[in-house]
């Protein structure tokens, strides 16, 4: 029976900065690789295309600080690794797997998940952001439908062209229930937002904060007339609970405030 152990490699600032003038493979270009024996001979081994491929790609993400791990589709990885493969915290692939999204079994008392049902939850979520951030780049920023104190700063507007408040949901929400079974309504988000009070809605409030596109964030608080004190507030609550953070909000808030 073989083992298989998640190993991730990166390259260390020397490595990257020696490295930097590789230049991407052309049409007919074919990649060697030498190794180089402790007896002083050298193995060369040349690669076939997809192989070839494969290791620029590889290589390019270590170029990029970025590490990298091979690893066969059938093999079982923690919570942990799978949260570094998705991309999410721990807790929402947890949450994944209770709610069926993602394959796992016990090992004892550890869940266990196959690389193979991670890269296909991978590419759901992948293209489901893919699409509603080509459907958001054409949404416009919204004044508050309702009143905002005079003490409360307004979100302001970039353009003159406002979406409609059913377009803004519809792409906030699509974002943020995408992931689970059980799904958030327009107004009970806003009740959680502006009450801070979670209860059994945190992955949702999590996934609101960072997967929601930041424009698209105020948009959602300027039409529902949330101000920028109370969606900072909640931010800052959603980011203590749950360790997820958002600095790209972070600073347009920051901007706002």
């Amino acid at each position: 029976m073989t083992t298989h152990v998640l190993q991730f490699v990166g390259l260390s600032d020397q490595d990257r900065k020696a490295a930097q003038t590789f230049e991407r493979l052309g049409k007919g270009d074919q990649v060697e690789v030498r190794v180089r024996r402790k007896s002083g001979e050298d193995q060369v081994i040349r690669l076939p295309p997809n192989a070839a491929a494969l290791l620029e790609t590889a290589l390019g993400h270590l170029l990029q600080g970025e590490r990298v791990a091979v690893l066969a589709e059938d093999q079982e990885l923690s919570p942990n690794d799978a949260a570094d493969v998705l991309g999410i915290s721990r807790p929402l692939v947890v949450h994944r797997m209770d709610v069926g999204d993602l394959p796992f079994r016990y090992v004892g008392k550890h869940r266990r998940t196959k690389l193979r049902d991670i890269l296909t939850l991978k590419a759901k979520m992948d293209a489901q952001r893919k699409a509603l951030e080509a459907l958001a780049a054409d949404a416009e920023e919204y004044e508050p439908a309702g009143p905002v104190k005079k003490s409360e700063k307004r979100i302001g507007r970039s353009s003159d062209r406002a979406s409609a408040p059913k377009d803004v949901d519809q792409l906030v929400l699509g974002t943020t229930n995408a992931p689970y079974r059980r799904t958030i309504s327009s107004t009970d988000l806003v009740a959680r937002l502006t009450s801070r009070d979670w209860q059994n809605w945190i992955p949702h409030i999590v996934t609101f904060f960072t997967e929601v596109r930041p424009e698209l964030v105020l948009q959602f608080a300027r039409v529902h007339a949330i101000s920028v004190r109370d969606l900072a507030a909640a931010y800052r609550s959603m980011k203590s609970a749950s360790g997820e953070t958002n600095p790209a909000l972070e600073r347009a808030l920051e901007r706002l405030a």
